[in-house]
């Protein structure tokens, strides 16, 4: 998706971040990231001033993604099926970073009961931008249900 969306040197980022370090980026590596892949996350263009309303802790970044680290071993699927509230999943089917497939893979081990799967056609990682009235027509009549 990444090469799809932003072209071979975006594709050769996402491996280089995701596969060859670990998830561990450089500061160079972090930089390009922020610049060419970020913009990525969704289909429409981020709001300009939402990283000045974020708490940003690079250290945080920097130890779970640190090589040995917890995003490189860190596994939920073996705990999902004891969760126990309503689960309300919104899937983007053009997510370069959480891929439609993985989702479904969450949503098929969590209680059948409980969770409810929304895909969201033309859709990223960020959902809520890319189709907000459809997004929360859905939170609210799952909030309703329940």
């Amino acid at each position: 998706m990444f090469e799809r969306f932003g072209g071979a040197e975006v594709a050769a980022l996402a491996r280089r971040r995701f596969l060859e370090l670990e998830g561990h980026p450089d500061q160079a590596s972090l930089q390009a990231w922020l610049r060419l892949a970020l913009p990525l996350y969704t289909r429409v263009p981020r709001d300009p001033n939402a990283a000045q309303r974020a708490v940003n802790r690079p250290e945080v970044l920097h130890w779970f993604t640190r090589p040995g680290g917890e995003s490189s071993r860190f596994d939920f699927f073996p705990g999902l099926h004891r969760i126990r509230c309503p689960t309300l999943i919104l899937g983007g089917e053009d997510d370069p970073v959480h891929p439609i497939e993985s989702q479904a893979d969450i949503a098929a081990a969590l209680p059948a009961d409980l969770v409810q799967f929304e895909r969201f056609a033309d859709c990223r990682h960020a959902v809520i931008p890319d189709a907000p009235e459809r997004a929360m027509e859905v939170m609210r009549a799952f909030i309703e249900r329940r």
